[in-house]
């Protein structure tokens, strides 16, 4: 039987309380880097994911709350800034348009070819020259 998102978040809370009590009791500090909060070496160290520690809030919590008693600072989350699929995006839409562009093109001329195929073919049969 496998288990639902909510177990598994309490399981990674718990184990993570238990990671950040083990620290408080050996005195060790979180780690961290250029004075922030690692949260991928908190994650390694106490064996849980690292997205859990961003989005589960509890673990969230806990370890700002940690890191607050240490002078850290809080870890970082990435801001929505301009993402590569913004620009994949832009360039999916102008090929598109371009593509939509060439697609009337291509039947416009397919039209006049229908068109002088057919005067063609007239003229063949008949000999006679047809104005168009």
């Amino acid at each position: 039987m496998t288990k639902s998102g909510k177990q598994i978040g309490d399981e990674y809370s718990e184990t993570l309380a238990q990671y950040l009590e083990a620290l408080r009791k050996e005195g060790k500090a979180l780690p961290s880097r250029a004075g922030k909060v690692s949260a991928k070496g908190v994650a390694l160290a106490s064996g849980i994911e690292t997205q859990s520690l961003y989005k589960n809030v509890k673990c969230r919590a806990m370890l700002e709350a940690a890191a607050q008693e240490l002078g850290l600072a809080p870890m970082e989350t990435r801001e929505a800034g301009p993402s590569k699929d913004d620009a994949k995006d832009r360039r999916i839409q102008t090929l598109e348009a371009r593509n939509a562009v060439l697609q009337a093109e291509v039947e416009g001329l397919r039209q006049k070819l229908r068109r002088y195929a057919h005067i063609e073919e007239h003229m063949v049969s008949t000999g006679r020259r047809v104005i168009p």
